[in-house]
């Protein structure tokens, strides 16, 4: 009987690795808040001590311009976070959607293995049993398998592996891999 270690299996954890970059408009609405809060401060400041003087003048109009663009960051880094989440939710339901409908299955030997490079700028490329797959590290479109061999990915010329994958426009997606011991 063969024996199999799991190595990919969609779940939970892929979703959140592969989710990563949602943070990025929380972290520029985290600054422009605090930018606001500095200006606050600093006008409280000035407020106790305003001379009316024209270089007071120029300070808070740039201090004014400042404070718009930090509203502006803040406003539209809201609107980026919500679209963001939107369409990983989307992806996220239609990968859990076709994994409850049923994926495809294949087991064989790893044929025609074209490894990625290091430095990337490629993609990795492999067939079993002539069913052709092909991914990128760098590439998180879908919730697939995407960890090419030179970057600790386990697919190489004539492994055995077992996958179960779903046809995607131009290619095939790996949910679960599994690699013969």
């Amino acid at each position: 009987m063969k024996q199999f270690d799991i190595i990919y299996d969609f779940g939970v954890l892929e979703v959140i690795q592969k989710s990563w970059f949602i943070t990025i408009p929380v972290f520029l609405y985290w600054i422009a808040v605090n930018r606001l809060r500095n200006d606050e401060d600093e006008d409280e400041d000035e407020d106790e001590d305003k001379e009316g003087n024209l270089i007071q003048n120029l300070l808070s109009q740039s201090k004014s311009l400042d404070t718009t663009k930090a509203q502006i960051i803040k406003y539209t880094s809201i609107i980026i976070f919500a679209f963001l989440v939107i369409i990983q939710t989307i992806k996220i339901y239609r990968t859990y959607s076709i994994l409850n409908t049923g994926l495809k299955s294949i087991e064989g030997y790893v044929t025609d293995f074209h490894g990625m490079p290091s430095s990337g700028h490629d993609s990795e490329s492999f067939n079993v049993r002539n069913v052709k797959f092909k991914f990128s590290d760098f590439d998180l479109t879908d919730f697939g398998y995407n960890n090419a061999k030179s970057k600790g990915g386990v697919i190489d010329e004539n492994v055995y592996v077992r996958l179960k994958y779903y046809q995607s426009k131009d290619r095939n997606v790996i949910l679960r891999l599994e690699k013969r011991k």
